[in-house]
C-alpha cells in the first residue's frame, strides 16, 4: 500500500475517529483503524463495538493495500506533521510516514482479519434531513442526558418517530428537554428508540455542510449516511421513562425575562454559590427578579435585581444554577418565558415567540429553598 495526501485533508477526517478509540481494551485491535487504499480512496474504519465509524479520503495512490495500525499514535503522528504532502506505504509488518525530512514507522501488531465486522448497511425506516437541522437538533437535546451509568436508558436521547414527526427528548432526572418537529420527511414504523449521547456527539461533530442525511433505524443499530461518512450505532436497551406524565399542564404564573439579561446575572451571581449545591435563589414579584446566592462556608454573598415582565404573586423558587444556565443558553430567542406553579413543583422554560420551524420545551426540577 502506498498513496501521498495533504496531512490538514487526511487529519480533518482522523480527528471524527479519535473520540471513538478506547484509551485500553480488553480487545487491544479496537484501539486500532484500517485503512484500506482503493485507487484513489482511502477508507478508513474504527470502532469500539459499540460505534462503527466508516469515512473515505481523497487521496494519490500508488498501489493498494489495506493495514491496521494503532489509531491513536497513527493520529498523533500525523497532528505533529506540518501542514504538507505526507506519503504513507506499508513494507512488511512496517507502516512508513513520510513529510519531507520527517520519517515514522510503526510496526504492525494486529492482524487485519481479527478486526470487528463492519455492520451491513440497513434498509427500511429512514429518517431524511437536513444534515445542519439534526446538528442543531443534537446540539438542544444531548447536553441533558444525566451521566449516571446505572440508569442507562437515561445516558442518551429518545427519538420517537411516525408518520413526518419526530420527537426527540432527553432527561437527567432534574431537568428534561422536549423537541417536535411536525414536519420531517420520515418513512417506516412508528418507532421510539434511545440513541447513545457519546454516538449523537459524534456524528454531530462530523457534520459541517449543509446536506441531506440519511438515517436508517432498526432494533439494534441505526445507520447515519452523511455525505462520505457512515456512521454505525448500537442502541440502548430498555423503556424510556413516562416522560409526558411529569410535564405540568396548570403552571399559570408566567414570566417573560430577556434571556440575555437574566443569564448575564445568573453568572455573575452563581460565582458566590456553595459548590457543591449550586443554589441560587430567585425571588419573583411584580416586574422583579431578584437572584440570589449564598455560600456560608466561605461567608459569600451575591445579588442582582432585574426587570422583567410578571403579574403573579410574589415567588421563591430555588434552581442549581449551573443546570438553569445551561437550559436558558440553549434557547434561540431573546426573551424566554417561565411557567411556573409553586416553588416546588416543575417549572417549564421555552423561547416567547419563537420563529423556529420545530417547538423546544425544557423542564427544570427546583431544588429545596429556605424562604425565611
Amino acid at each position: 500500500m502506498i498513496f501521498s495526501v495533504l496531512k490538514s485533508n487526511l487529519m480533518g477526517q482522523l480527528s471524527l475517529i479519535s473520540p471513538i478509540l478506547p484509551l485500553h481494551s480488553t480487545k487491544p485491535i479496537t484501539e486500532c483503524i484500517i485503512l484500506n487504499l482503493k485507487e484513489n480512496n482511502l477508507t478508513i474504519t474504527a470502532t469500539d463495538l459499540s460505534i462503527t465509524l466508516v469515512n473515505n479520503v481523497d487521496v494519490n495512490g500508488a498501489e493498494d493495500g489495506i493495514v491496521v495500525v494503532h489509531g491513536k499514535k497513527f493520529i498523533s503522528i500525523i497532528k505533529s506533521l506540518p501542514d504538507s504532502n505526507i506519503t504513507i506505504k506499508k513494507e512488511g509488518n512496517v507502516v512508513k510516514i513520510i513529510s519531507n525530512n520527517i520519517k515514522f514507522e510503526i510496526v504492525i501488531t494486529e492482524d487485519y482479519s481479527d478486526f470487528p465486522t463492519t455492520p451491513k448497511s440497513l434498509s427500511g425506516n429512514h429518517l431524511t434531513i437536513d444534515s445542519l437541522k439534526l446538528k442543531k437538533y443534537i446540539n438542544k437535546t444531548v447536553f441533558t442526558v444525566s451521566p449516571d451509568q446505572l440508569r442507562a436508558v437515561l445516558t442518551g436521547v429518545l427519538f420517537s418517530l411516525k408518520s413526518n414527526e419526530l420527537t426527540m427528548v432527553a432527561t437527567d432526572s432534574v431537568r428534561l428537554v422536549k423537541l417536535d418537529d411536525k414536519d420531517i420527511k420520515y418513512e417506516g414504523d412508528e418507532i421510539d428508540i434511545i440513541l447513545p449521547a457519546k454516538s449523537l456527539n459524534i456524528v454531530a461533530n462530523a457534520i459541517d455542510n449543509n446536506e441531506e442525511c440519511f438515517i436508517y433505524f432498526e432494533e439494534n443499530y441505526v445507520e447515519f449516511r452523511i455525505n462520505n461518512i457512515v456512521i454505525f450505532t448500537r442502541l440502548i436497551n430498555g423503556k424510556y421513562p413516562a416522560y409526558q406524565a411529569i410535564i405540568p399542564v396548570n403552571n399559570n404564573l408566567k414570566a417573560k425575562m430577556d434571556k440575555l439579561s437574566v443569564t448575564s446575572a445568573l453568572s455573575r451571581v452563581s460565582l458566590a454559590c456553595n459548590p457543591v449545591t449550586k443554589l441560587i435563589k430567585f425571588n419573583l414579584s411584580k416586574d422583579q427578579l431578584l437572584i440570589n446566592s449564598e455560600d456560608s462556608n466561605s461567608s459569600s454573598k451575591a445579588e442582582e435585581n432585574i426587570n422583567i415582565d410578571y403579574e403573579g404573586e410574589e415567588l421563591f423558587i430555588g434552581f442549581n444554577s449551573t443546570k438553569i444556565i445551561e437550559l436558558l443558553k440553549n434557547i434561540d430567542t431573546e426573551v424566554v418565558e417561565l411557567s411556573i406553579s409553586t416553588g416546588k413543583k416543575p417549572v417549564i422554560i421555552k423561547p416567547f415567540e419563537s420563529t423556529d420551524n420545530f417547538d423546544v420545551l425544557m423542564l427544570l426540577m427546583p431544588a429545596s429553598v429556605d424562604n425565611s
